[in-house]
């Protein structure tokens, strides 16, 4: 096996490890605390979580350009540049100590959030993502005797700071610590100056929807807001987990200047996930609705489906994205990023107020589109990148709008799906047969 494929294989896995546990614990957390407290506290603890996370952007604002570098370094041989650069990236988050006079729960997690996407970022570019799989592991554990405590953020709190912990004494274990260079704080400067706009705006579109939704409808319709995307935004960690694996692989063959890896990779992972999120989308539509009603207790309604098809969009384009931001072109990514999370705020403030929950799901819907527009331009563009990847994506969003006439009539467009799809069927089998090492 190659080795772009063994670290394909060995951070996919250990992504499905690390990314399920987190995407879970926002599942577990609505859910449990939903009964436990009430929607009305679920919402104004989501709102705030979310505040913190999206204020740990800021923290660990190096994060994204320490594991690209660091890719690119190890496929160079730099390791001392590597080195160069752990001290700056990871004691940046303890800026978020000037948030604990506004509020002692928002400050805390905001650095121990920062410090898991520092880590994260950094474990993947030097190709050892299974360690991080193992670290989540460990620290999901304190995640759940944290419901044992009164305190409602207790969970989260565990959770964060062993991972904080973990990560100090990792970079000590593995002597990843260098003395700071200006040519390695450069690069990083550089290169996270646009790289943070990007990422924040993602962020927005992820974390936005519960403060927003508790500021423009108040705290119950944002414990609804919570209780669905918690559910639908299970479906983002997929891409994550080939993100994990494939950003470092854009960014170590873009340093190897082997730039048609980067176009054939994207492709491939792009069709790939198209076909595996929308089976599961139509499986999620006929059965959805029904359980997580009865997990959180009242009906989540419609706009549960509005969230899944939010989510489609945003994992077709992710590839793409993720491929201009590791290579030469994060501007571009950058400014398609922004332009989605405007459309969205400006969405927001008329669409929350006057449908609620409904009016979350429908901004999410424009914004994550616009964004796929203009990722789809500059993929061609820059990348060679082909716009037919999505003719796939746009046949899925049409028959699984089947669903708002009648489920049997689902279920016609999820067989028409998979008829269409067969011929990316038959390779992703010869692809899982090839990862085993065996020839088709």
């Amino acid at each position: 096996m190659g080795y772009e494929r063994r670290i394909i294989l060995r951070h996919s896995l250990a992504s499905v490890i690390a990314l399920g546990l987190t995407g879970l614990t926002r599942f577990l957390y609505s859910a449990i605390i939903a009964r436990r407290f009430g929607l009305e506290e679920l919402g104004m603890a989501n709102s705030l979580i979310s505040k913190a996370f999206f204020a740990a952007i800021p923290l660990s604002f190096f994060a994204i350009a320490l594991g690209k570098y660091a890719s690119e370094f190890l496929g160079s041989g730099k390791t001392d540049s590597i080195r160069s650069m752990t001290i700056p990236a990871f004691l940046l988050p303890l800026a978020g100590l000037l948030l604990l006079p506004l509020n002692l729960y928002l400050g805390i997690l905001a650095i121990l959030r920062g410090v898991q996407l520092t880590l994260r970022s950094f474990l993947y570019g030097i190709h050892r993502g299974e360690h991080y799989a193992y670290i989540i592991t460990l620290a999901f554990l304190g995640f759940l005797v944290g419901f044992i405590l009164p305190n409602v953020f207790a969970p989260y709190l565990l959770f964060l700071g062993l991972i904080a912990v973990f990560s100090a004494v990792y970079l000590v274990r593995f002597g990843l610590i260098g003395k700071p260079r200006k040519s390695e704080i450069h690069l990083l400067l550089s290169y996270s100056s646009f790289a943070f706009l990007g990422t924040l705006s993602g962020v927005f579109l992820i974390q936005g929807p519960y403060f927003m939704s508790e500021y423009l409808a108040g705290p119950e319709v944002a414990g609804v807001v919570s209780a669905i995307l918690s559910a639908a935004f299970l479906l983002t960690y997929l891409p994550q987990v080939l993100q994990s694996a494939i950003m470092p692989l854009f960014s170590y063959k873009y340093g190897r200047r082997e730039n048609e890896y980067v176009k054939f990779l994207a492709e491939r992972t792009t069709a790939l996930l198209v076909l595996v999120t929308g089976s599961i989308i139509f499986v999620l539509m006929l059965l959805g609705r029904e359980i997580l009603s009865a997990v959180f207790g009242f009906d989540v309604g419609p706009a549960f489906y509005l969230a899944l098809i939010a989510m489609e969009v945003y994992i077709a384009y992710n590839p793409s994205i993720v491929a201009l931001n590791s290579t030469a072109y994060v501007k571009k990514g950058t400014i398609v990023a922004l332009l989605g999370a405007f459309a969205v705020f400006l969405s927001w403030l008329y669409l929350i107020p006057t449908s609620g929950a409904v009016g979350v799901m429908i901004g999410l819907i424009i914004g994550y589109g616009s964004i796929l527009l203009g990722v789809a331009y500059y993929a061609r563009g820059y990348l060679k990148i082909s716009p037919r990847i999505y003719v796939p994506l746009l046949v899925a969003l049409f028959l699984q709008s089947l669903m708002f006439f009648s489920k049997y009539a689902l279920i016609l467009g999820f067989i028409g799906f998979l008829a269409y799809e067969r011929k990316e069927i038959a390779e992703g089998i010869k692809l899982l047969k090839s990862f085993r090492g065996r020839e088709p």
